[in-house]
């Protein structure tokens, strides 16, 4: 199996730290004599692991686990690493073994997994070499796992290194807008959004070809900042100018549109699938909200309301139709690579929830006393007199 965004340089920088590895072990300082139980109170103390393997041992351990990570045997290369950390788990192996390790799990599809490790290297060894790598594989661990408050503080912590290049400055902030906004802090990650577009123009990154995948992320959070800020947009009760706000929540939809569809030039599957299924909710949710909207005061008959009625579903099914086909996209998608699991469940049952709606549109229209000529004048009606208030 592949590892995801792994080149072999990254792997075996992770080993820089063995180096004198293969010297003899220092000879422990002589104790002192234990004074009496009396003369001093009791002291915990924590547990030392002594590994029963000398240095080059775990030296050679280590260099055999990575090559089998190099050579894509990421199911034997894991339990080796976590091995070599419980042997040796303060030694000089521990923190590329740790490392290493998330990268072997991340290749196996276990995220949860991947994310202990990065975390564990970020906790106990934050100034070795390899923290910064796997504070990065911690924060997109975090993101694809939906653990939206430790993506926040992971991309904070990312942000203070203070000596990012341009491409990880845009993905931690992009990291952070996302955990915010997922959290409903939307002005907050809107800010943070704006920071990383800034970079990305002034450096003009993805203006040709495919943009680098940090890009996606960036696109993503802002079109979830535009998707949060049109959906607050609603219809009931009905605006006093209901034509307008149906133009600004149907425009904010176009907008939060075309940051999803930037975020799938990355081509990368996993933020193709979140993004076509958020496009596919967008669709599925105006119609909701649009078909909640009540008869205006002039349709002050049955036979009126019902007119308004088949008019609405006549006219908003298309809605649904765009919602489907972007959702179909999708879970093609996600049968055609397995990625983004998750995501394609849940266009999968999104695009079976709108499969019935139209269903229940079509059976609705057939049950209404109008042929569909009525109705499209109707509907012409409705254009030139949208709803009031009640």
């Amino acid at each position: 199996m592949s590892l995801p965004r792994i080149a072999p340089l990254a792997v075996l920088t992770a080993v820089v730290a063995l180096v004198g590895c293969t010297s003899e072990a220092t000879t422990p300082a002589p104790a002192r004599s234990p004074q009496a139980a009396s003369a001093r109170a009791p002291v915990e103390l924590a547990p030392v692991v002594v590994s029963p393997y000398s240095d080059a041992e775990l030296a050679a351990e280590f260099e055999r686990a990575r090559a089998l990570l190099l050579a894509d045997k990421a199911r034997e290369a894991a339990p080796l690493f976590d091995r070599l950390v419980r042997l040796a788990p303060d030694g000089e192996v521990a923190p590329p073994s740790l490392f290493n390790a998330g990268l072997a799990h991340e290749a196996l599809g276990d995220r949860a997994l991947a994310a202990e490790r990065y975390r564990e290297v970020a906790r106990r060894f934050p100034d070795h070499a390899v923290a910064r790598g796997a504070l990065f594989r911690l924060a997109r661990a975090a993101a694809a796992l939906e653990r939206w408050p430790e993506l926040v503080e992971v991309a904070r912590r990312l942000l203070r290194l203070g000596d990012l290049s341009v491409l990880e400055a845009i993905e931690a902030r992009g990291a952070l807008a996302l955990g915010l906004v997922e959290q409903d802090l939307v002005d907050e990650a809107a800010r943070q959004v704006g920071l990383a577009r800034d970079l990305i123009e002034a450096h003009r990154l993805g203006e040709a070809g495919k943009p680098p995948l940090e890009l996606a992320q960036v696109s993503f959070a802002l079109g979830e900042v535009r998707r949060r800020r049109s959906e607050a947009i609603s219809f009931v009760p009905v605006p006093a100018n209901f034509a307008e706000a149906l133009e600004r929540r149907c425009q904010g939809l176009l907008d939060a549109q075309s940051a999803y569809t930037e975020a799938m030039r990355s081509l990368d599957a996993h933020w193709s699938a979140m993004a076509g299924y958020r496009i596919g909710q967008l669709y599925k949710e105006l119609h909701r909200d649009v078909m909640q909207v009540p008869p205006p005061p002039s349709a002050d008959t049955p036979r009126k309301k019902q007119l308004f009625e088949g008019a609405m579903r006549l006219r908003y099914r298309v809605l649904l139709e765009k919602g489907q086909k972007m959702l179909a996209g999708t879970v093609r998608l996600g049968d055609r690579t397995g990625e983004a699991p998750l995501w394609v469940l849940r266009a999968r049952d999104a695009q079976r929830e709108i499969e019935l709606s139209l269903a229940d549109e079509q059976a609705a229209l057939g049950r209404l006393p109008f042929t569909e000529a009525e109705l499209l004048a109707a509907l012409d009606a409705l254009k030139t007199e949208p709803p009031r208030r009640p």
